[in-house]
């Protein structure tokens, strides 16, 4: 877990800064090796999240197809994340009320939506899992984006 911890902090950062030095062009866009990282990452969080599961065969036949909807779901959430940061951006140096009152509408829609996705994932998991494991699946993907808003909370600058 600490390994995926440090992995996506390291992506966060990279992602984050890169953001900050694309605000004069107003998008962020992510390298080959950043896309390449970003894969290995999803891959390395599938495997730690099966493996601090503890899941039984059967427990494991049952969340991998549900998980993997999971997972597209969220990087739909991410992409649109991404947007709102390139809004954010474009119009950081030249921020309007009206700008703000959009870029803020959508934030709100993308942590609502995301928590929406996660709550609905963990009602689908708890048809197949024991309500423990899907606890612990819902306290794992959590602290995964607490650590990524976290990291993007350091480096995305205060509206002026």
């Amino acid at each position: 877990m600490k390994k995926l911890l440090i992995a996506l902090t390291a992506v966060a950062s990279v992602s984050a800064a890169e953001g900050a030095l694309a605000q004069s062009s107003g998008t962020i866009e992510l390298s080959d090796q950043e896309q390449a990282l970003v894969s290995q990452i999803q891959s390395d969080k599938r495997a730690i999240v099966v493996s601090s599961l503890g899941l039984t065969d059967t427990e494991l036949a049952d969340f991998t197809p549900i998980y993997d909807k999971y997972q597209a779901e969220m990087k739909k959430i991410f992409t649109r994340s991404g947007e709102i940061l390139n809004k954010y951006a474009s119009n950081y140096d030249s921020m309007t009320d009206d700008a703000a009152e959009r870029i803020l509408k959508e934030a709100f829609a993308v942590r609502e939506d995301r928590n929406d996705i996660l709550k609905d994932y963990a009602n689908k998991l708890g048809k197949k899992l024991p309500a423990i494991k899907v606890l612990r699946w819902v306290q794992i993907e959590s602290k995964l984006n607490t650590l990524i808003d976290w990291q993007m909370a350091q480096v995305v600058p205060l509206a002026k």
